[in-house]
């Protein structure tokens, strides 16, 4: 069986419903910050009571504070061992309600939760280049009906059929040549007799001067 703890719980006065746990032997109640149940309030003085702890619960007495300690109503001349479900008065405004607080086995403790277990990833396989594939030079066989030929392949212009009448006009260009030559020869024969060329060196030494 779990042992019994009391407590304190605020009524009226600055922080209504603030539990005040009773855990030492020997606690003191007032305005000063070295009291173990702290009441910051103009009525309560800086030792105002002192809680003491006794079989099965605990005494409290005033420590002849300015506006006094009560239990139920009462002015408190001396010592008074509380019982659960008191009410103390501190001046005219504080009451603290003393009350039992026994441990529930029964209660629900939050926890932080279960434990995430890790979820252990697969490795991948490393990654391995695909090999290549031999290349296969194939041969095209010849088709049938002849062998291939051999050495390079020469290609032939195909001949050009000659165009009708260019052998004419080659006759025509020809005798137009030579028509133009008679005249020159003819022309210069005249030139020559003309001038009196044949007498005149060097064409002396060809043609006889008459």
């Amino acid at each position: 069986m779990s042992p019994q703890s009391f407590q304190m719980v605020m009524r009226t006065g600055p922080t209504p419903g603030k539990t005040f746990p009773l855990s030492k032997s020997e606690m003191y109640i007032g305005r000063d910050a070295t009291n173990d149940v702290i009441i910051n309030d103009a009525e309560i003085s800086r030792k105002h009571s002192r809680l003491v702890m006794v079989p099965g619960g605990y005494m409290i007495e005033d420590l002849g504070s300015t506006n006094g300690t009560f239990v139920n109503g009462q002015r408190l001349m001396g010592p008074h061992t509380l019982r659960p479900g008191e009410l103390v008065m501190l001046g005219e405004n504080i009451s603290l309600a003393f009350e039992a607080a026994q441990f529930d086995p029964d209660a629900t403790i939050v926890g932080a939760g279960p434990i995430a277990t890790p979820i252990s990833t697969p490795e991948m396989p490393a990654f391995e280049p695909a090999t290549p594939l031999p290349v296969s030079h194939s041969v095209t066989p010849p088709p049938s009906g002849g062998p291939l030929p051999s050495g390079p392949a020469v290609y032939e212009e195909p001949l050009t059929p000659p165009k009708k009448g260019s052998g004419r006009i080659w006759i025509l260009a020809g005798c137009g040549c030579l028509f133009l030559l008679c005249l020159a020869v003819v022309g210069i024969g005249f030139a020559f007799d003309a001038m009196d060329l044949y007498c005149t060196p060097p064409f002396n030494a060809v043609f006889p001067c008459p």
